[in-house]
């Protein structure tokens, strides 16, 4: 699969080689929905210019070939598009037109209005990338790599990805790094800190996370309904894109990498993945989903409600952003109540900061924030609902349902001061666990909906609503998580009410 390149000791690979037919993620990720919903008011990606790189494919690299590095004009799925090359003659490549279809193709992409595509062979951008001082820069305001690679080394691995890290701290540009398909990490790029690593609903990619500079953090970051990793990274790419056309000049403080990556990491959608859990409070993620699946619907919502600075006396609305600046003095706060008789159905919150690198690239140094919901009274904050504490990742993400009405506050905590990051929630509202109770002759039956797919209730009866007895328990996971549940008694005993008890 891989190759030796004759550049040094790099080596890169694509992350797919045969290309075959799969569904639209389009509609999984909610842009039916968006589209719908704005009409054509919808950004396009317009006005935003966009890189990728691609792995030799028997000696081709383009999405559409050139016979030298002058700009030409794209055809098909990508006409309107300009296509400037950087390394030289290629003819077109299976794979790269498949990228670059889900990246900004006009009928397949979320970013169909893209005009501007410089297009790079891998090898040639990560010596460039490796070899060149000072820092280079690169045309695109995204950028997107399907392929796999290692330069044999996981020193020269490490000093690699922290000059893309700095690179994209210093320019500002959204990097997606897909992960490899199967079981094996690859060195190179998903393990960088400051891309959007992308894997697949399906689960097949790496689930042992980062294997070079730092073990343990968590990859991917977001899954895609894709074939292959290779497409699923120009997808997220593509959500990308669109967000930067309705930020520019829109909401001037969300363009920057960190408050694009919680905006999609918060809007990262579960509805597909019922089973999604943290294991422990320092681990932010899914062991398999990440921050869970590509949702452009809730990221457009979440942008669109606008930045929300903390405040100890100001409530913020149940969907927003920040760009914020941490305090060791006390912890920056985001008040948001939710009314009286409306649960919310789903909360998601996300942070997410840069790593510090050395000037020579040979180190960096990481700081420690985390993220927590807390109960609150009025502006007064209590106990701890529930918190994401890593100690080695650079996002700090929450997810719950089912939250009751009451007044909440998502905290921000740091052992370093003027650590700049990224925050965006989302709290979508509901009515809380539901039981509906109906009569066949001899049985009475319960439908139970809007459930936590990760939890037992109790079933309560009383036949006078006063005196009340455990009547069955309900454990809506462990084999099929689902969100709802039927159970039935016998009605011979004459009339019954019945309750539905948990623990929120």
């Amino acid at each position: 699969m891989g190759r030796i390149c004759p550049i040094g000791h790099f080596f890169a690979s694509t992350a797919l080689l045969v290309i075959t037919a799969h569904a639209d993620w389009r509609a999984d990720a909610g842009f039916t929905q968006l589209q719908a919903e704005l009409g054509e008011a919808i950004p396009t990606g317009a006005g935003i210019p966009v890189m990728m790189s691609e792995a030799s494919q028997s000696g081709n690299f383009y999405a559409q070939g050139t016979a030298g590095t002058s700009a030409y004009a794209g055809t098909g799925i990508l006409a309107g598009k300009t296509i400037i090359p950087y390394s030289g003659a290629s003819g077109t490549s299976g794979h790269a037109a498949t990228v670059a279809s889900n990246f900004c193709g006009n009928t397949s992409s979320i970013s169909p209005g893209v005009t501007e595509l410089h297009a790079w062979l891998a090898n040639d951008f990560a010596v460039n990338l490796y070899n060149t001082n000072p820092l280079p820069s690169y045309a695109g305001s995204v950028q997107n790599h399907s392929w796999v690679a290692s330069f044999g080394s996981d020193s020269i691995d490490g000093t690699f990805l922290r000059r893309l890290d700095a690179l994209i701290h210093r320019d500002g540009v959204i990097v997606s790094t897909p992960m490899n398909n199967g079981a094996a990490m690859s060195k190179l790029l998903a393990n960088a800190y400051h891309g959007i690593s992308a894997g697949l609903r399906s689960g097949n990619h790496p689930k042992t996370h980062s294997s070079v500079d730092v073990l343990g953090r968590m990859k991917p970051d977001l899954v895609v309904n894709e074939g292959f990793t290779s497409f699923a990274g120009p997808a997220v790419a593509s959500v990308a894109t669109l967000l930067l056309d309705a930020i520019r000049p829109g909401f001037p403080d969300a363009d920057d990498p960190r408050v694009v990556k919680a905006i999609m990491l918060s809007a990262a959608s579960k509805q597909n993945l019922l089973g999604w859990k943290r294991t422990s409070t320092n681990r932010p993620y899914d062991e398999v989903f990440g921050a869970g699946e590509l949702h452009v619907l809730n990221a457009y919502h979440i942008l669109a409600a606008g930045r929300q600075t903390a405040s100890n006396s100001l409530s913020c609305p149940l969907q927003g952003w920040d760009k914020g600046s941490s305090s060791t003095v006390v912890p920056n706060r985001y008040f948001f109540t939710l009314p009286d008789a409306r649960w919310g159905a789903t909360i998601s919150a996300t942070i997410t900061w840069h790593r510090t690198i050395a000037n020579n690239y040979a180190s960096s140094s990481l700081a420690n924030l985390d993220l927590r919901l807390v109960n609150a009274t009025g502006f007064t904050t209590s106990s701890t609902v529930t918190e994401s504490i890593s100690s080695v990742d650079n996002v700090e993400h929450l997810f719950l349902r089912n939250l009751p009405p009451g007044d909440y506050a998502l905290e921000v905590s740091a052992g370093t001061a003027n650590v700049t990051y990224g925050i965006a929630w989302e709290v979508q509202l509901g009515t809380g666990p539901q039981l509906t109770l109906t009569r066949s002759g001899a049985q009475n039956m319960l439908a139970l909906s809007q459930l936590d797919p990760l939890k037992s209730y109790s079933i309560e009866g009383s036949a006078d609503l006063i005196h009340w007895q455990s009547a069955a328990t309900i454990r809506t996971a462990d084999t099929t998580p689902a969100t709802s549940a039927t159970w039935q008694e016998s009605n011979s005993s004459g009339a019954k009410f019945y309750r539905l008890n948990w623990t929120p």
